[in-house]
This record gives structure tokens, C-alpha cells and sequence, in this order.
């Protein structure tokens, strides 16, 4: 982490401190659509639901450096389902997501966001593309506190901090600005930016044997968004991300190249459902 500006008087450190017992209900959503460009022609994409899911996290014990462990479980999965999106495809996703509530997972986390792991065991039954995307997960869910800087700092202060994020924004630099900041509320402005990066070309798009030329394809992407954080919760009360990223594909050679290009664009929306603090929820055990 790179502090670039440490902001307003008066600063202060931005250091979590979640409450032991605490149990807190997030609901997440994730859209995306996606355009393809062959030959200078633009066409839509494969149309793929939304996802949508409710998560619980408990901090289940506070250790004597401020470090929090926590259990994460997934208590509902559904899909966004838009209008052209065929009724196959609705219902084979719908049974590969089936085995999913229920799943639990732990990580801890650091008083600056940092978190030392998070690990699930996903089921056996699971499909490749469903374990890859919850992998996905995984990884954003790790990184989804890691947006405090090490030092103090004060309204208008900017930081920087190399290699986060996962999916598409995997290796990112995110670039910080604290806009608000009031009691325990922190609220931040997120800028995220991939390099232009080489990556393994599909066989569906590779050229037939023979073929002259080389081929190579190639990655970037971008997001913005904003973030609002509590300090006495371990994941943000509010997130809103839209992440928009390239892929490449060059082919042929310098007299008959050929060109395709994918543009994705994602919106990722987290929002807090309910926070219960120790005191109440060992009330209603009583």
C-alpha cells in the first residue's frame, strides 16, 4: 500500500474492530453483459443470468492483536434471469447452483483489512464452471476489506495499493479516496486498473492447424465504484462496483489479420441486510 496524499486534519487510523459474536447479513448481486466484435461487426454475446445470493458472517473469536476470525455461510443462491435469456440455460444453471446454500468457509482478517485467508470446501458435485466462479468468489470476498491504509489519514486522502482484486481485476491497482468520514463510518471513491496482460488463447479460438500467423490474445479492464464502510463490521455495509474488461484476439498475418474482441461489462452490488450485535443476539437465545 502506497499512502499518495494523508488528506484534511485531523487524521487518525482507519483500523477495524469488529465486535466478538457479531453476526452480520450481506445480500450480494452480480450482473454482467457481454458484446463480441468480429471483423469490425458487433454483435451481443452469450445472454448468462445474474446472480444474487444472502451471506451470514460471525466473527467467531477477536485475538489479542485485533485480528478477527470468522465464519462465512452462504444461506441462499438465485438467478437474475433476463428476458431473452433461454429457459435451458435458466434451469442447468439453476441445478448446478442447487448445492450451494448451505456451504460455510472461515478467514481472519487484520485491524487494516488484510485478511490472512479464506478457504470453503466446496461440493464434490459441483459443476468445473460453478467451481470456478465460486473460486472466483472466494478470491472478491478476501480482498472485499482490503481498502484501508496503514497510516493515518483524513478526509481527502489517497492511497494506492498494487496486485488486489480477482476475476477480471485480478493483479489491479485500486486507487483510494476517502470521501467521508464520520464516527464509525468510512466512506471511500474505488478506481480499479489492470495492465494489458498475455493470456493462454481458448482452443475455440485458435486457428486450424496450418493456419499462418500467430496467435495471441490479451486482457485488460477497468473499474469504479464506491464503498461504505462500518469499522465494527468485518465486510462493507454498502459496495457498488462496475467493472468493464477486454479480451483480445489477433490472428493471421501482416497481409490477412483477423481480429475478435470481447467486451464484458459487470456490476457487483453488496448491501448489509441486518447487523446483529453480541448483546441482542445473546438475548434471543435466552
Amino acid at each position: 500500500m502506497h499512502l499518495l496524499h494523508r488528506g484534511q486534519a485531523p487524521q487518525k487510523p482507519l483500523l477495524l474492530r469488529p465486535l466478538f459474536g457479531g453476526v452480520q447479513r450481506i445480500g450480494m448481486r452480480s450482473e454482467s453483459t457481454t458484446t463480441l466484435r468480429d471483423a469490425g461487426r458487433n454483435k451481443p454475446g452469450p445472454v448468462m443470468p445474474g446472480v444474487q445470493m444472502v451471506m451470514a458472517v460471525e466473527v467467531l473469536r477477536v485475538l489479542p492483536d485485533g485480528s478477527a476470525r470468522y465464519r462465512f455461510t452462504l444461506e441462499e443462491v438465485d438467478l437474475l434471469v433476463a428476458a431473452r435469456t433461454p429457459v435451458r440455460t435458466v434451469e442447468s444453471a439453476r441445478a448446478q447452483l442447487s448445492p450451494l446454500p448451505g456451504l460455510k468457509g472461515e478467514g481472519q482478517v487484520a485491524p487494516n483489512g488484510r485478511s490472512s485467508g479464506f478457504e470453503w470446501k466446496l461440493p464434490a458435485e459441483l459443476s468445473a464452471p460453478v467451481r470456478g466462479q465460486m473460486q472466483q468468489l472466494a478470491g472478491l470476498l478476501k480482498d472485499l476489506g482490503t481498502f484501508l491504509p496503514a497510516e493515518p489519514v483524513g478526509l481527502g486522502a489517497r492511497w494506492e495499493q498494487n496486485g488486489a482484486g480477482s476475476g477480471a481485476l485480478t493483479g489491479a491497482t485500486t486507487r483510494v479516496e476517502l470521501r467521508t468520514l464520520e464516527g464509525q463510518s468510512v466512506g471511500l471513491r474505488l478506481q480499479m486498473e489492470t495492465p494489458r496482460t498475455p493470456q493462454p488463447v481458448p482452443a475455440s479460438l485458435r486457428p486450424p492447424p496450418g493456419t499462418p500467423g500467430e496467435t495471441t490474445m490479451h486482457t485488460e479492464a477497468r473499474g469504479h465504484g464506491g464503498c461504505m464502510l462500518s469499522l465494527d463490521r468485518l465486510w462493507p455495509v454498502r459496495l457498488e462496483l462496475d467493472v468493464e474488461s477486454h479480451a483480445a484476439v489477433r490472428a493471421g498475418t501482416k497481409d490477412a489479420p483477423k481480429r475478435f474482441d470481447g467486451f464484458t461489462t459487470t456490476r457487483l452490488q453488496v448491501r448489509e441486510l441486518s447487523f446483529t450485535p453480541p448483546r441482542l443476539r445473546a438475548a434471543r437465545t435466552v
